[in-house]
Order: structure tokens, then sequence, then C-alpha cells
């Protein structure tokens, strides 16, 4: 089983969980018909996208940094568009973007 709390001093998953969703729910509110960014530790990506396509917890731990995973909220119900996406990183490693 993952779990969150199992790791000496972690958050539970619980707790976690509660937290990420009252967030969640209040910046979706507060910004009606926005497009929003959000700037997350993996474990609240991972969260929220399970959340997005009903799967299990952890089932999308693992994600790059710096990778896009897109979600969109209608009415009060979150659907995942995107996952991963690191596309946009592979022009900023290339060594031709390397000062000499």
């Amino acid at each position: 089983e993952e779990r969150w709390d199992v790791i000496p001093n972690a958050e539970s998953s619980k707790s976690l969980k509660k937290r990420i969703g009252t967030a969640l729910t209040r910046i979706i509110k507060d910004n009606p018909g926005k497009l929003l960014v959000a700037v997350v530790h993996g474990g609240v990506i991972g969260h929220i996208l399970s959340e997005a396509a009903q799967s299990r917890p952890f089932a999308f731990s693992g994600s790059d940094n710096g990778s896009i995973s897109r979600i969109v909220s209608v009415e009060g119900k979150l659907t995942l568009r995107s996952f991963n996406q690191t596309d946009h990183l592979h022009s900023v490693s290339s060594e031709s973007h390397l000062p000499t």
C-alpha cells in the first residue's frame, strides 16, 4: 500500500487530500472562466490528477520536473486533459542553446 503517512513526520494521506481539495475548490471558485497555472510538488500533482481521472491513489506519481499536466474544471468536475508533457523542455536542453 502506498501512503504518505509512513514517512516520519509526514502529513497523513487523509489530511493531504483535505488540504489539497479545499485549496483547489477555493482557487477554482475564485477564478471562474480563467486559465490558471500552478507550480506544485509532485505529490500534489499526483493527488489532483488521480482525483480528476478517478483513479487509484499514486497512479500519477513520478511526474518529471518541469513537466506540464492539464486539468479542466467544468461545473465543479475535474477532467484530466494531459499528463507529464515535457516537449517544451527539449529545446531548452539542446546544446545549441548553451553559451559558448
